[in-house]
């Protein structure tokens, strides 16, 4: 086979072991999702109610330990370079299951804070590092579309597991919830040494299923294990593709961040009540699943850096519709623009770190690239804070921000040369 056709590239045929790969990176980002982010919107109140504590207080460590979560992808950036994406993601979720267990029975809220910066922490590894570089290595030139369908992992959790875990808590406990979310995810970590293959080749697959004339798979599984990356951490921090990027989409994540953790308390101050602001912000996140492969999609037909600019530009319309979401109908096509972004930008960083840096050099890049974007993104929430201090309650500022970040953003994205500067094989020429 030559190269390969567009029909190819853009198609979902990812034959029975990638869509076993995709869908255990879906999981992947479901757990993430779901235990560090979402479930902040439980853990507060229901902690406080159990032992008394100060909600706003456990809320406030959201931040430290999100910040020192990110140290974990650094680490585990790394790390993933000598281990593999299989024994990481399994080690880490089981160790991620036992703390969770243990913060299911803390007595005081420093407990509190060490539980929750610890699984934070761990989560970063298999939810930021294992995803974005298992699919590097099964879908190097198809990396769009798999991503797409990878991603939908993150708006499916915002969807189902508030509610899941809040049900839990109710019936159980949270003692005895928490023991039975960890043991889930202490299960699937021991499956994952099972499950995962690092590449393709280890089963006798070839990279995006598609079949390349002349390509040896012992030689290229050689060539893999055996190759050692040139973009030490000294040569990434004086590479400005690396910094554009970063910051970029640093940016673009907190613009994303800001206007979802703040969709509810929107929705209520222009007239909904909180159960309908909730519904709303469920649909959000449903339209966040074909939002996923959309990006994907697009990503894979216009490429990642027009797709990304596209995306930033979506969501200066989605923040201009909430500044006017007084009028119903501004509300109800914010509902779209807001869920066509959730699950974007999880798909086209990763997606772009391995345009420029290739199928062998996206592990050393993306090391750097996701933790100093996750970093940027936790500011959001301190932005916010400030300015609806300053405005008064009134969203407008805030949002007129964003939108210049958002700007920003892109125009660093612009900037990045999109230019494969790694190692490249047989099948990604």
């Amino acid at each position: 086979m030559g190269k390969p056709t567009n029909k190819q590239l853009t198609n979902s045929k990812f034959g029975p072991w990638g869509w076993s790969m995709i869908l255990y990176a879906f999981l992947l980002y479901y757990f993430w999702a779901g235990l560090s982010v979402d479930a902040l919107n439980v853990y507060p109140e229901a902690f406080a109610a159990l032992h008394g504590w100060d909600p706003n207080v456990l809320l406030g460590f959201a931040t430290p330990a999100g910040i020192i979560g990110v140290l974990g992808g650094i680490v585990f950036g790394r790390l993933i370079m000598k281990t593999g994406a299989r024994n990481l993601s399994a080690v880490t979720l089981i160790v991620t299951g036992l703390i969770y267990i243990l913060f299911g029975r803390v007595s005081s809220p420093t407990m509190f804070l060490v539980c929750l910066t610890l699984f934070t922490f761990m989560a970063n590894a298999f939810g930021l590092i294992v995803t974005s570089t298992l699919m590097n290595n099964w879908f190097p030139r198809k990396k769009g579309i798999a991503l797409g369908w990878a991603t939908m992992g993150a708006p499916f959790c915002t969807a189902t597991f508030v509610a899941i875990i809040s049900g839990l808590f109710g019936r159980f406990g949270i003692p005895n919830a928490c023991a039975i979310v960890g043991v889930v995810v202490i299960v699937f970590g021991a499956a994952s040494f099972l499950w995962v293959k690092n590449y393709p080749h280890d089963v006798g697959a070839y990279p995006d299923n598609i079949r390349d004339e002349g390509v040896d798979l012992k030689a290229q599984a050689e060539a893999v294990h055996h190759y050692k990356s040139p973009f030490t951490l000294g040569k990434l921090l004086r590479d400005k593709d690396m910094w554009c990027m970063a910051l970029g989409f640093g940016l673009l994540w907190m613009v994303t961040v800001g206007i979802v953790s703040q969709f509810v308390p929107r929705m209520i101050s222009v007239g909904n009540s909180q159960p309908a602001a909730l519904m709303m912000l469920t649909v959000a996140a449903v339209v966040g699943l074909f939002g996923s492969y959309f990006w994907g999609w697009l990503d894979q037909k216009i490429g990642t850096k027009t797709a990304s600019v596209i995306y930033s530009a979506s969501y200066i319309i989605a923040l201009l519709l909430l500044i006017f979401a007084k009028l119903p109908i501004f509300t109800y096509i914010a509902i779209v623009f807001v869920g066509l972004g959730i699950g974007g930008l999880l798909n086209l960083m990763p997606s772009m770190v391995i345009s420029v840096y290739g199928k062998y050099d996206f592990t050393a890049a993306n090391s750097l690239v996701s933790p100093i974007a996750s970093l940027l993104q936790k500011f959001a929430f301190l932005i916010m804070a400030v300015l609806l201090g300053k405005s008064g309650g009134d969203y407008t500022l805030p949002y007129g921000v964003f939108i210049v970040i958002d700007v920003i953003g892109a125009a660093l994205l612009l900037c990045v040369t999109g230019k494969c500067k790694g190692k490249q094989d047989e099948t990604q020429q």
